[in-house]
């Protein structure tokens, strides 16, 4: 275990190890009680125990044999319409060993589990409709995507449905904290309250980060190494960024934005960082803000289709000095 992920290392093997989700881990003890489940369909966002949650419900129904009744199959994988044709109904249609099923007292059906399922193409999702259908008796599945409204209906009408939250930040320190007594990590509140705080809901992103910092710097972790390592600029130094437009200071604005761009800051994880900053600001209008905070959006949907990010953030900059300057 010496050589394992955090992640995987800390995986949990039980239905109550799972973080948070009791809503969740409610509704799936009874399928665990009767050794029935439907078809399921897991969604929520990323890091929030999804596939955690249904290999820990394989473990406790099917015991030390739920490797050979899974299949799982991620978006790395193809999942085209012949490969759902070919390869995942050629899964489902195999017999399950019967002697096994009765002398273990078993359930007679195995899981195939289908990861970030609304990446895959609505002419897949159609022939997938036909196997949930017809293989019911001996194969389940269980659908797991980060927005439902991506699978299409005749599926979602199939399956029993479970919406998986963010993680809470005081549920994320815990887990931290948990974590760095069990690999004798000397790590202080501030940075384990930074690293939750940076993390956004992500339990599976809080622990890499936290092992991202170990492998680097020991327990010599401190703020300031959270800062550099997450790629966020300091809160204060965005803070005087949003101050200096605010005032029209144009040149510490254009120092601001070369002397970022140049040291290798990405705009896209300062976005969040700014829209706090505007939504907490007692400086800007309620009506400036909304403006602004629209313009911020519609720079968000710029990145993500491959805009330059060194024209956005001077585009951010100048609207809000823009706006200052109709205000005065």
């Amino acid at each position: 275990m010496k050589y394992v992920s955090w992640v995987e290392k800390n995986r949990p093997s039980k239905l109550d190890e799972i973080c948070y989700q009791d809503d969740v881990k409610e509704g799936l003890r009874n399928f665990i009680n009767n050794k029935n489940i439907p078809h399921l369909l897991f969604f929520g966002p990323s890091g929030s125990g999804k596939t955690s949650t249904i290999i820990s419900l394989a473990k406790e129904i099917f015991g030390e044999y739920y490797r050979e009744r899974i299949k799982e199959l991620n978006a790395s994988d193809e999942r085209g319409i012949n490969v759902v044709r070919e390869k995942i109904k050629n899964y489902a249609q195999e017999s399950i060993n019967i002697n096994q099923t009765k002398n273990l007292n078993l359930p007679p059906w195995k899981i195939i589990i289908l990861d970030e399922a609304d990446n895959m193409t609505s002419e897949s999702q159609y022939a997938l409709r036909r196997i949930m259908e017809e293989y019911s008796k001996i194969t389940r599945f269980c659908i797991i995507c980060n927005y439902h409204h991506k699978i299409i209906d005749p599926i979602v009408s199939r399956c029993s449905i479970f919406r998986f939250k963010p993680i809470p930040k005081v549920e994320i320190k815990k887990q931290l904290k948990y974590i760095s007594k069990k690999e004798k990590l000397k790590c202080s509140i501030q940075v384990i309250n930074k690293i939750s705080e940076y993390s956004r809901g992500d339990l599976r992103k809080a622990i890499n980060f936290l092992q991202r910092c170990y492998n680097c710097f020991g327990d010599d972790i401190s703020s300031f190494i959270i800062d550099e390592i997450s790629g966020v600029i300091n809160d204060n130094k965005l803070s005087k960024f949003i101050n200096d437009c605010l005032k029209c200071n144009e040149t510490e604005v254009v120092n601001f934005i070369n002397n970022s761009h140049k040291s290798g800051y990405s705009l896209v994880n300062q976005i969040y960082s700014i829209h706090n900053i505007i939504l907490n600001s007692n400086k800007i209008s309620a009506n400036d803000k909304a403006d602004i905070l629209i313009c911020l959006a519609n720079i968000d949907q710029n990145l993500i289709k491959g805009c330059d990010e060194l024209i956005q953030l001077y585009r951010l900059s100048y609207y809000i000095m823009l706006k200052s300057n109709l205000k005065a």
